[in-house]
């Protein structure tokens, strides 16, 4: 393992930078082997098949075969690599965040070996990564996020536990806020806004949110990026990637471990990506007006360009309540249920025919306005499937409710990484999904239930989510299907439909209602969805009706 850590230090320009790589290694090693070795508990019927392939193995190589992988051709080619990215890091950074690293493993270091020397039981692995997670600030927050959204990804303990990662931080003070949006906009803030005020409508580890009014008098929000969040966070991805990579050159890992960790880099560098937020604001709106029905239905925030930037995004601020605020939404709209079959309708229609879809329609980031429209917020995360993906997910939507299980079970064989099954492995996974499916069932009849509870009844489950997604994913593994994370943005924001309809219209039959685009037979001679401009999958969203009261 020193091997290793020197490999990636001689890349770098600073012994500030070396120390900090091989700090983070300790913890990327850590957190490596602890996923690795972590066995997922099978599925009922799959556990025969699960046993070989659920619980991957690893081993640290030779000193003799770890001078050879050092001194190989991909060892020259992967020092190149670390080197370039060390040449990007600010040295500054690098040595408040070596800093930051040295304290969080002296706390947690600390809060472990007291509940060592306790009669408690020891900290279990998973919890000891979070308190990590935690006391490494946003980058890590941000990690534990992603581990806890991606239940196709990690062992369902690690997800369950990065559940309780909290992305609420204290706000940044109003002299830092005002020096990052003058900075931005290269000119003082009263040449652009005519107030804009001091205490923020929301606080999280990367990005705070004010409300303002432009000089031309429209009401906005200011999304501003924390101070120094950038930086840190390039720094600790760059890193954290290095690390699995060298962990992937001396065998200690498989590949596998180093696509996760550059999924990871690619997804938190895109959700600070201010501009590319702006863009993916703009294309959904463009989306909505290639749609007629749309007009007056659906809607995004308007981007204000010449008052945003890398680090500072201005939005139209719009007034509604979150869609599982029932009473509130009632106050709009009537028929609560017609707000949810709109925002449904909108977001299939984006899956099957926008380049990508909104993948994370939680409660906050789906609002009826005080006009009853729908409102589409905060296009941070977003997923794009391939058509034969979206093929997979019209054959689902189509089998399932008719009870035809087989036909499941071919559709989710499409929607996965796999040659075809044969048709006695289809009915047994068919059969497996069945019995997944029903037991999602139940989670929804408990939810509808305590729908008439109100507020107490308004939290989506995250932990149930991810258990459903990744009860489906475990029993694919066992036919050798591994699902992209795509796959579980996809399912995730469908169960979270699926729970707002619990909330809202327990009453609808989700599943064969045709005011919902995808109970609707395909048009004669369709054969689904070919690429998104040319696809002929008829989507309609209807608009609350004008009587509704």
């Amino acid at each position: 393992w020193p091997c290793a850590s020197l490999l990636a230090a001689s890349s770098c320009p600073s012994s500030s930078l070396g120390l900090y790589q091989t700090m983070l290694s300790l913890l990327s090693l850590a957190l490596g082997l602890s996923l690795l070795t972590t066995s997922r508990p099978p599925a009922p019927r799959a556990a025969a098949r699960l046993a070989a392939s659920s619980a991957p193995s690893f081993s640290l190589p030779s000193p003799i075969e770890t001078l050879k992988r050092l001194s190989s051709a991909e060892a020259r080619e992967l020092q190149r690599e670390l080197l370039e990215l060390a040449f990007e890091q600010d040295p500054q950074v690098v040595v408040r965040r070596s800093l930051d690293l040295a304290r969080a493993v002296r706390v947690v270091g600390s809060e472990t070996v007291q509940g060592l020397s306790s009669a408690a039981a020891a900290p279990e692995p998973p919890v000891i990564l979070r308190r990590m997670c935690e006391e490494l600030g946003a980058t890590y927050v941000k990690l534990g996020q992603f581990i806890a959204s991606s239940p196709t990804l990690f062992p369902p303990e690690y997800v369950q536990e990065f559940q309780k990662c909290l992305d609420a931080t204290p706000p940044m003070p109003w002299s830092d806020v005002k020096e990052i949006v003058e900075a931005e906009l290269g000119r003082p803030i009263g040449q652009v806004y005519a107030s804009v005020d001091e205490t923020p409508l929301a606080a999280a580890s990367i990005a705070q949110v004010h409300a303002a009014r432009l000089l031309s008098g429209e009401d906005v929000v200011l999304k501003v990026q924390k101070k120094g969040v950038q930086g840190s966070l390039k720094a600790d991805l760059d890193l954290l990637y290095a690390n699995a990579r060298v962990l992937q050159l001396l065998g200690v890992v498989t590949a596998e471990l180093s696509d996760v960790v550059a999924t990871l880099r690619s997804a938190i560098l895109e959700e600070i990506d201010f501009v590319l937020e702006a863009q993916r604001t703009e294309q959904f709106a463009e989306f909505l007006a290639r749609s007629p029905e749309l007009d007056g239905v659906v809607t995004v925030p308007k981007v204000y360009r010449a008052a945003s930037a890398s680090r500072l995004l201005t939005l139209e601020r719009l007034y509604g309540v979150p869609l599982i605020d029932l009473e509130s939404v009632r106050k709009y709209q009537p028929q609560p249920e017609l707000a949810l079959i709109v925002a449904l309708n909108t977001w299939v229609s984006s899956v099957l025919t926008n380049e990508w879809f909104h993948a994370d329609v939680h409660a906050g980031n789906l609002l009826v306005l005080t006009d009853g429209r729908v409102a589409f917020i905060d296009f941070g995360i977003v997923g794009a499937i391939p058509a034969a993906t979206a093929e997979g997910m019209l054959d689902f939507v189509r089998s399932f409710p008719a009870g035809d299980m087989a036909g499941v079970g071919r559709a989710l064989e499409k929607m996965g990484f796999t040659k075809e099954l044969s048709e006695e492995q289809s009915a047994a996974f068919a059969k497996d999904i069945g019995e997944v499916i029903a037991s999602i069932d139940s989670m929804t009849a408990d939810i509808a239930t305590t729908a008439s509870a109100g507020a107490a009844a308004s939290a989506i489950d995250e932990t149930q989510l991810n258990r459903a997604v990744a009860a489906v994913a475990r029993v694919a593994e066992g036919y050798g299907i591994r699902f992209p994370r795509e796959f579980a943005l996809l399912i995730k924001q469908v169960l979270y439909f699926d729970r707002y309809t619990s909330l809202l219209a327990p009453g609808l039959d989700v599943l064969n209602d045709e005011r919902l685009s995808m109970n609707r037979p395909p048009p004669p001679g369709d054969g689904g969805v070919s690429s998104v401009e040319g696809g002929s999958v008829a989507v309609e969203v209807l608009p609350p009706e004008d009587d509704a009261e």
